[in-house]
């Protein structure tokens, strides 16, 4: 018999797509191949960085971030451009993302990504853009 029970733990949501990831394979001829750059100030600290992966023809990026002191001095264009060649190189004709409202959308648009789907009032007010750009 099943029994029903509360696990919300991060091990468990490790643990689902572990398995979705190796049900999906059934389906996918291609693999994620993990891609990354980063800048680091003169102490070895991370101060700018970006990764993501190339999924078939698709450039899946997760996270672009800058601090607050190294913002204005084109690091994010410079992370952008280098994960979207290298994505390019391996074979991917388009890019994926999502952002927030407070976050990047002009960053992204300036550089040729477009509005796919939005959700309104996300998680309570806001609205997250999901956004994609031809390689």
């Amino acid at each position: 018999m099943y029994q029903l029970k509360v696990d919300n733990t991060d091990a468990l949501n490790s643990a689902l797509r572990a398995q979705m990831v190796e049900f999906n394979a059934q389906h996918f001829d291609a693999q994620r191949v993990p891609l990354g750059y980063k800048f680091t100030d003169e102490q070895g600290e991370l101060v700018a960085g970006i990764s993501g992966c190339v999924f078939g023809n698709w450039l899946m990026i997760s996270w672009l971030w800058c601090s607050d002191s190294a913002r204005g001095k084109g690091l994010a264009d410079k992370l952008l451009t280098a994960l979207e060649q290298a994505a390019i190189e391996l074979g991917a004709t388009t890019a994926q993302l999502d952002t927030l409202d407070f976050q990047a959308k002009p960053f992204y648009e300036k550089r040729g990504y477009s509005v796919k789907y939005q959700l309104n009032n996300y998680p309570r007010s806001g609205t997250r853009y999901f956004m994609e750009k031809p390689l």
